[in-house]
């Protein structure tokens, strides 16, 4: 990656001064566009409270990824007005938050890297002294990803990513014994500096799932992944189901991207049955099924339509059961939606096929078209 910086003549600028040696970790927040799409005071107001509070372990890093509004200014402004414990850089032109995190990652010496967002709000720092020991007791631990959990607005489309996140958290189990999760949140994670180096240096510098070929990467060059369930990383989900769905296509396609380039690394996986591949192997096969449903369920109403309605109900009931086996085996995944789960649960096998026919079918259209147009030129 750093060739197709240096092409684009990409340069980091410290707007406060850098960060001293001394401490063991660094947390990254890289914004874009923030002040014409968020109020930018108050979460730099956010972050100024967090970097007081964690100012004896860790640096607080705010970088500017090339904004194009006035984004930058608003936090010159911001530091002008108020003392503030955290560090600000500047990175020129955008470099695609990986490019941004690449560049200043090479700038600092801090043993641990902790990723997130600028949207999300952090908690539970207070364990992550033990886990960064933890880590750092183990030659082949590349880091560990935070308790991701959407705040809740009490919306339908809220509670639907409340269950869905609950789901996906449940699968942390199924990795356990290889200690594999194949995404680390970039909205919460933690990596050892020097692996972290390594990684960014293979990366391709896509934007849409550069957590997933981070992970990947790491996992591909024979490091680890641990659970830090005490961290917590609250993010601000969708509210619509337009934006839901267009947050996912992205998602998708970073999926399809990370795919096709480490392809054979897949194939490998699924060769061995590890538990990477058996997983990649289950969302291929459900993806496949989720595109041909529609057509699956036409032929079935125009031949045979009581098969029609076994065939829904069968579908309903085999996500319905899917999530009471989360609510009962793994409880303490699903806390934070305990008094509406009833709810969540029962509507959540509608919310779930819709989205995920719609953001795949559209991810797909993209990512095709996206080849296409790198063929012609």
């Amino acid at each position: 990656m750093i060739r197709k910086l240096k092409s684009n003549n990409v340069n980091l600028k410290w707007i406060t001064d850098s960060p001293g040696a001394g401490k063991k970790a660094a947390l990254l927040i890289p914004q874009y566009n923030e002040a014409s799409q968020n109020n930018i005071y108050a979460r730099l107001e956010y972050f100024k409270q967090l970097s007081t509070q964690i100012k004896a372990d860790i640096d607080l890093i705010i970088i500017d990824d090339g904004s194009t509004d006035n984004s930058l200014d608003e936090i010159r402004s911001f530091l002008n007005s108020t003392p503030c414990d955290f560090t600000v850089a500047s990175v020129y032109p955008n470099a695609n938050k990986v490019g941004a995190l690449y560049m200043t990652v090479l700038e600092i010496e801090h043993e641990f890297i902790i990723l997130s967002d600028f949207d999300t709000d952090l908690d539970g720092f207070e364990f992550l002294s033990k886990e960064l020991s933890r880590l750092g007791a183990r030659a082949d631990f590349m880091g560990g990803y935070f308790r991701m959990l959407p705040l809740a607005d009490g919306g339908g489309v809220t509670l639907f990513q409340q269950v869905e996140y609950a789901m996906a958290r449940s699968l942390y189990r199924f990795h356990r014994n290889e200690d594999s999760v194949p995404v680390m949140p970039g909205a919460g994670s933690c990596y050892k500096r020097n692996v972290l180096v390594r990684i960014f240096e293979d990366h391709s510098g896509l934007r849409s799932g550069e957590d997933r070929e981070s992970t990947l990467i790491g996992l591909k060059n024979g490091f680890k992944t641990a659970y830090i369930k005490d961290v917590i990383a609250l993010t601000r989900p969708p509210r619509t189901i337009r934006t839901l769905i267009k947050q996912r296509v992205r998602w998708n396609l970073g999926y399809l991207e990370t795919i096709d380039k480490e392809k054979q690394f897949y194939k490998k996986q699924v060769a061995e049955s590890t538990r990477i591949g058996l997983r990649f192997f289950i969302d291929m096969l459900t993806v496949i099924l989720l595109i041909l449903l529609p057509f699956a369920l036409l032929t079935l109403i125009s031949i045979a339509p009581n098969y029609f309605w076994i065939s829904i109900l069968a579908i309903y009931g085999t996500g319905l059961l899917w999530c009471l086996a989360v609510v009962v085996l793994v409880p303490e995944e699903t806390m934070e939606f305990q008094r509406k789960r009833h709810l969540s649960v029962l509507i959540f096998p509608f919310y779930k096929i819709l989205v995920e026919y719609m953001s795949w079918n559209l991810a797909l259209s993209q990512f095709f078209s996206n080849k296409k147009n790198n063929h012609a030129g």
